[in-house]
């Protein structure tokens, strides 16, 4: 009978055992390729090729500089709302409104432009007025607290789509030089994901350390004729774990 040698046992464990091994340490290959690309990145101060997949850096100067590192767990992916084409519409909503504000106060400035000069006048004085001019200057001060706070809202209509649009934006070009999505190509989702980092950083003085970093990143996920269009990852923002 035929009895295959330890050796050959011995291969073959080996073999299994590296198949094993290879499977654990590509778990997280995609996360791994990401951060590598970031440090390379961040090391090289190389900002642009950075636009491409981050919104944050590494700063060598300040920082260090990794020279190797581990993926040590990525979280569980979160999902919100990708918000972009209805902040865009509630931005135009505050536009069209603030602009039907502003017609309307310019009307009534317009059709009490002699009386205003007077209130405008007084006020400087601190003098106190009365009779018709008085209730002109009652009406004046509501129409400027309301331009206030319709100039807020628009103001803050604004900011809210600025905020919601560049990572959803970097996310679905291929590159930096891309032609930057349509507002209506943004609906969907945002996913998000952690990724701890056990590195080795180099610092300006030549000494190695190893530090511990959290990694956020993210991208959109967004609706397409043809099904679900998958963003690349963002990372955007690193803080020590």
């Amino acid at each position: 009978m035929f009895r295959p040698k330890a050796s050959v046992y011995l291969l073959a464990s080996m073999v299994l055992a590296t198949a094993a091994l290879s499977a654990c340490s590509s778990a997280n290959a995609s996360e791994e390729n990401l951060v590598r690309q970031f440090f390379r990145a961040s090391g090289l101060r190389d900002s642009t090729t950075l636009a491409n997949f981050a919104t944050v850096s590494f700063d060598p100067k300040t920082e260090g500089t990794v020279t190797d590192f581990d993926v040590t767990a990525v979280s569980p992916e979160r999902t919100e709302p990708l918000r972009v084409v209805e902040l865009d519409k509630a931005m135009k909503d505050a536009e069209a409104a603030n602009k039907a504000f502003n017609e309307k106060k310019k009307a009534y400035q317009d059709a009490n432009a002699d009386a205003i000069d007077r209130v405008l006048k007084a006020e400087t004085a601190g003098r106190k007025l009365t009779g018709a001019d008085a209730k002109v200057q009652a009406e004046w001060t509501k129409w400027r607290d309301d331009s206030s706070a319709e100039a807020k809202k628009l103001s803050a209509a604004r900011a809210a789509l600025a905020d919601s649009r560049p990572i959803a934006e970097m996310s679905l070009m291929a590159n930096s030089g891309s032609p930057t999505p349509a507002v209506e190509e943004l609906n969907g989702t945002l996913v998000s994901k952690d990724i701890s980092v056990k590195a080795t950083v180099r610092g300006a003085d030549g000494a190695t350390s190893e530090k511990n970093y959290v990694m956020t990143a993210e991208r959109a996920v967004v609706k397409t004729d043809k099904g679900d269009r998958l963003g690349k990852w963002i990372i955007t923002n690193i803080k020590p774990a």
